[in-house]
């Protein structure tokens, strides 16, 4: 299966720290790799919003979420923030 390539404003790794314009690669709605955003990149998706990821409870791998619309001010959702998970 192809990989899906989302890249979006900031990524907020599990320990909270936030990474500017980063692109995660997911497989099966797990990240297989992740890197900055530093040219144009062909089949990169860009989502204006976070990407927020976290750990599965089950084997440790990493799930996307998707957060839109966010304060990117205050570094936080906002009232009527979506949260989906990235397939």
């Amino acid at each position: 299966m192809k990989h899906r390539r989302y890249a979006a404003h900031y990524l907020r790794l599990p320990d909270s720290h936030f990474l500017r314009q980063h692109v995660v690669e997911v497989e099966n709605g797990c990240v297989v790799r992740m890197f900055p955003l530093n040219e144009e990149i062909e089949d990169v998706e860009w989502l204006p919003g976070l990407i927020a990821l976290e750990t599965s409870n089950e084997d440790g791998v990493l799930i996307p979420y998707y957060y839109y619309p966010f304060d990117f001010t205050l570094m936080q959702p906002v009232v009527g923030t979506q949260r989906r998970q990235l397939p």
